[in-house]
């Protein structure tokens, strides 16, 4: 025992006391290292986890700009897809008759036209990427009747008159006439139909063979 000034006696702590009191102070030193350590590794893994997925979403992001970039070019060079074509063969016949039919004329004309029908525009698709850049879907135009032209034309027999005359024009307009009902029959078959039908089969080709892994095609 010690003394201090006043006279009084202070008791000096235990040798066993002292060590362990000196034990806890290490251990709290070193346990205060080592959480502190973790933290700073649990902040760092945070910080990397955050960045990581930041940037995975900018990656994605990219990639899906890329691809919807590629379908647009893709479809933009079909441009005019024509997906249906049906070729059609009709027979007119033009009569004429001057001086109380005496003078008569008439011509007998088969002829055969081919329609096609299709998208006129393809690059008006509306295209929607999804899944990271692995689905698409493609909206596309409506179809219509893309062209209805006349393949050839052949005369079965005529009779002219120098007092009648039938003229090519007479003739062509008959023909275009006959070319809207042939047109109109051909539609009621479901003409339109199978040409969107074949539309949707050559996108969704060549969009798999791009490489996408769902494609949809409306």
């Amino acid at each position: 025992m010690k003394s201090d000034k006043s006279g009084s006696k202070v008791k000096k702590p235990s040798k066993i006391k002292r060590i362990c009191l000196a034990v806890i102070s290490f251990f709290t030193k070193v346990l205060s290292k080592i959480f502190f350590k973790i933290l700073l590794l649990l902040i760092l893994f945070a910080s990397l986890f955050f960045a990581s997925r930041l940037g995975w979403q900018k990656l994605i992001e990219v990639k899906t700009e890329k691809s919807h970039a590629f379908v647009f070019r893709e479809l933009e060079r079909c441009s005019e897809l024509i997906t249906a074509k049906t070729t059609y063969t009709d027979i007119i016949s033009i009569k004429k008759t001057r001086i109380a039919g005496f003078a008569k004329s008439f011509s007998i004309i088969k002829y055969t036209g081919v329609i096609r029908g299709g998208i006129l525009d393809i690059g008006k698709s509306k295209i929607t990427v999804t899944k990271g850049g692995k689905a698409v879907k493609v909206e596309l135009p409506p179809v219509e009747v893309l062209s209805n032209d006349i393949s050839q034309i052949e005369v079965f027999d005529e009779s002219r008159s120098i007092f009648v005359s039938i003229s090519v024009k007479e003739i062509m307009e008959e023909i275009r006439f006959n070319q809207e009902t042939s047109s109109a029959q051909i539609l009621e078959t479901g003409f339109l139909d199978e040409a969107r039908k074949q539309a949707c089969k050559i996108i969704e080709s060549i969009l798999y063979a791009a490489g996408f892994e769902e494609v949809t095609v409306i």
